[in-house]
């Protein structure tokens, strides 16, 4: 690895905050209307390598991680594959990282890329939440039961989190890496449901507005057998709720650097309450 930057300087778009206490709420579902719905802010991104050697980052606490973790697959474009294969290596990292009762992979997942065939498949070029933080113990267990899950899990037994397991493919991260929010730093009003399609209250996700409280970390140079683990969604109320992510364009990165390619699947973990 080359020499890394304590920090970098760049630019993040988020949430206008004219979307602060408006009953109805946004819609991004393309680059059009993510640009009519978010602007710039310029922000430091801290390198997180530098808090993992000095071991204090934590899924409850600043809500991410770095592991280490050496894949067999290699066609992670393979449905197949990733669902045989590798959704049974992150379940079994996540169960170890977590020690979760159980754990159930979201069945939608992605491989994006700088020229994808759909909007959605990009990389994202604004800061967001995977989903609602609104109605996730719902969303949980119809994930749990999408996945193949059988067993009943009641709100007044069951804790639910969600974790996003995202990671490089084919190569190391040379430009636009991923850039999450310390968990720690969050207030939970400065989150806005937003939905994903143009006509409807459904397909709902979440986006934060700017605070200057919050801080950002990105890990340089990421490579295949490292995965970047964070919080998405967790109804423990001791616990870290969610790292808004997207990826950043990076002003230390070579002229000739490499485009990033990226999977990035969710587990659901369950634990007694």
């Amino acid at each position: 690895m080359t020499e890394q930057p304590a920090f970098v300087e760049s630019q993040i778009a988020f949430l206008n905050d004219e979307w602060r206490d408006r009953s109805e709420i946004p819609r991004i579902f393309s680059k059009e209307s993510r640009l009519t719905n978010t602007s710039r802010r310029d922000v430091t991104i801290h390198n997180a390598r530098l808090r993992d050697e000095a071991g204090d980052l934590d899924l409850d606490g600043s809500g991410f991680v770095i592991a280490k973790h050496a894949s067999s697959v290699t066609d992670f474009r393979n449905k197949q594959v990733v669902a045989d294969d590798y959704f049974p290596e992150m379940r079994d990292l996540i169960l170890r990282m977590t020690g979760a009762a159980d754990a159930y992979p979201v069945q939608f997942y992605q491989v994006r890329s700088r020229h994808p065939e759909h909007f959605f498949d990009a990389y994202s070029l604004y800061m967001h939440c995977d989903f609602s933080p609104n109605g996730w113990s719902k969303l949980a267990r119809s994930m749990i039961r999408s996945a193949g899950g059988e067993r009943e899990y009641k709100d007044e037994d069951w804790d639910f989190s969600l974790y996003n397991l995202w990671r490089p493919v084919g190569g190391e991260v040379q430009k636009d890496p991923l850039v999450v929010t310390d968990a720690s730093t969050v207030d939970r009003a400065d989150i806005v449901d937003y939905s994903a399609v143009k006509d409807s209250d459904t397909a709902l996700a979440a986006v934060p507005m700017y605070n200057d409280r919050q801080r950002f970390y990105y890990v340089p140079n990421m490579q295949v057998d490292e995965v970047l683990v964070f919080k998405q969604m967790d109804t423990r109320k001791d616990k870290a709720l969610v790292c808004p992510h997207t990826s950043f364009f990076d002003p230390t990165a070579a002229s000739d650097a490499c485009e990033r390619e990226s999977i990035d699947i969710r587990m659901v973990c369950v634990f007694p309450k």
